[in-house]
């Protein structure tokens, strides 16, 4: 097992749930690093909004876990320790030929097995994880068609949905107008 953390706290909580879930003879990484886990997955990023995650590395007939510190509410008594479990419990679920996901996370099989195997509440496997901060809207296109109007978060190229199916030139998204956010602490005006 290779423990790519500093954290003692997650040292402790994988050791416990690899030893009660019988996965100690099998290849494990564990990390707390999002670029460590990119790494090993062979891609540039991995999304910020994940509080854990799991995967078999075939190429390597290796399993990963990334858990990620960030996103997980260290307030709460037991959060840490939820994430933790439930990765690892992902990994037995895939030894043991399950290879079903998440039907709707923290309301399904996987969030009451966690819940029994860490000894907490249902509610308290929905809220380990703080709050994904999502961009706000910045900007507003419009269909040239159908004159349909599409807040986004990010500038980009998109045709309309209502008017064509599939990405169609002819209907692409026209950039109307850019909504300025506001500022929090400053007063209304600008510098002056």
């Amino acid at each position: 097992m290779v423990l790519d953390t500093d954290d003692a706290e997650t040292v402790a909580l994988v050791e416990r749930y690899v030893a009660r879930l019988g996965l100690g003879g099998e290849p494990l990484r564990v990390t707390t690093s999002r670029a460590t886990f990119a790494g090993w997955l062979g891609r540039h990023r991995v999304d910020a909004a994940l509080g854990g995650a799991y995967v078999f590395l075939p190429g390597r007939r290796e399993h990963a876990v990334l858990i990620n510190l960030e996103r997980i509410a260290r307030a709460r008594p037991k959060a840490l320790e939820i994430v933790v479990a439930e990765e690892l419990l992902h990994m037995r679920d895939h030894l043991d030929g399950d290879r079903r996901r998440h039907a709707k996370h923290g309301h399904d099989r996987i969030a009451r097995r966690v819940a029994a195997l860490t000894g907490t509440t249902l509610e308290e496997v929905r809220s380990c994880l703080l709050p994904v901060r999502r961009r706000p809207l910045r900007y507003v296109y419009a269909c040239p068609r159908c004159g349909v109007e599409v807040p986004r978060r990010v500038r980009g190229t998109w045709s309309c949905g209502r008017c064509a199916r599939g990405f169609d030139r002819r209907l692409v998204l026209r950039l109307i107008r850019e909504v300025v956010p506001e500022r929090s602490g400053e007063g209304a005006e600008g510098p002056g």
